[in-house]
């Protein structure tokens, strides 16, 4: 019998998120969010074998509020609904902890406390900018501090917020089709140049959609002078750096981004990622059908990709 997969980046979308976003045109750019539930949760993960989902927020708080009071309580309060569903099904459910804007750092350390020590998060959700601060940013050191602290996984996703303006001729298409993956790679080799993956190494940071381009650009980027004069690294030691994160699969389940990470990433540094409910379960099903794929010779790889890898951050997980 196949082992349960661990889900490492699916999100909740519940009912008050849903009308925040969709009643926000500039945030929306018309988009409307999937139907959501903790039954269709539970459902979507019976139909598709998966035994843990570890549960995220995609919408950052910081554009459902505007107040500083407010973003703090809309993340404490997602935070403890989180916490409830977990409790719930502690088997089945677990959260990264959604934070204000790191640049409110006594909040956060607020929350990242909170999550972490009283509601027993799994990890915390951080993205990939914040006011075009990326997360190496010397503002957010005392974050990482904390974070680092408690040996924190640290789950990062890509938000609208420095992409590019949108192609709007001769039609719109969305910033993050496009603009997404950029956005994950900007951040990871903010946070390689600035010295951060190294500084607080007892992180655990896992880069959403397969690292975004980090596995085709690193090679590059490694190689180039300036880069050396920049960040004061060889590129052996650079590619080690980008080499240490994690990366989830989600939106990977395509022939040759998933051999390309695959070459890329350490033994046990990919982890299972399905993006549901925002990629629709049809899309799921046939991503996971090129993963198990016996063309790209996962096996014996596959269990620990869409399990083992997981247990090792998540050791809750039995």
């Amino acid at each position: 019998m196949a082992h349960l997969k661990i889900d490492t980046h699916q999100h909740v979308f519940p009912p008050q998120i849903k009308r925040l976003v969709e009643s926000n045109a500039t945030l929306s750019q018309g988009f409307l969010g999937p139907d959501w539930s903790p039954e269709m949760c539970l459902e979507f993960m019976e139909r598709n074998r998966i035994g843990t989902s570890i549960l995220s927020c995609a919408i950052p708080c910081t554009v459902l509020a505007q107040d500083p009071v407010e973003i703090a309580a809309l993340s404490r309060e997602i935070n403890n609904y989180l916490a409830s569903l977990r409790d719930q099904y502690p088997n089945q459910i677990g959260f990264f902890a959604t934070l204000p804007s790191l640049e409110d750092v006594p909040r956060c350390l607020d929350e990242i406390r909170h999550a972490l020590v009283t509601l027993k998060a799994d990890g915390v959700a951080l993205y990939t900018s914040y006011n075009d601060k990326y997360l190496g940013h010397s503002d957010f050191e005392p974050l990482w501090a904390e974070l680092d602290k408690y040996s924190a996984v640290v789950f990062t996703h890509p938000t609208m917020e420095g992409m590019e303006k949108s192609i709007k001729e001769p039609f719109l298409i969305p910033r993050a089709l496009l603009d997404w993956s950029h956005e994950t790679t900007r951040t990871a080799i903010h946070l390689i140049m600035t010295n951060t993956v190294r500084k607080y190494a007892s992180c655990k940071i896992i880069l959403s959609h397969g690292g975004g381009t980090l596995p085709y650009v690193a090679g590059r980027i490694s190689d180039i002078g300036i880069q050396t004069r920049l960040s004061g690294k060889s590129p052996g030691e650079f590619l080690e750096d980008a080499k240490s994160f994690y990366f989830d699969l989600a939106l990977v389940g395509h022939e040759a981004p998933l051999r390309l990470l695959m070459d890329f990433a350490k033994k046990g540094h990919v982890l299972y990622g399905s993006d549901y409910p925002f990629v629709r379960e049809d899309g799921v099903v046939q991503q996971l059908q090129t993963i198990d794929s016996k063309e790209l010779k996962l096996d014996p790889s596959l269990t620990l990709v869409t399990r083992q890898a997981a247990k090792t951050l998540f050791p809750r997980i039995e």
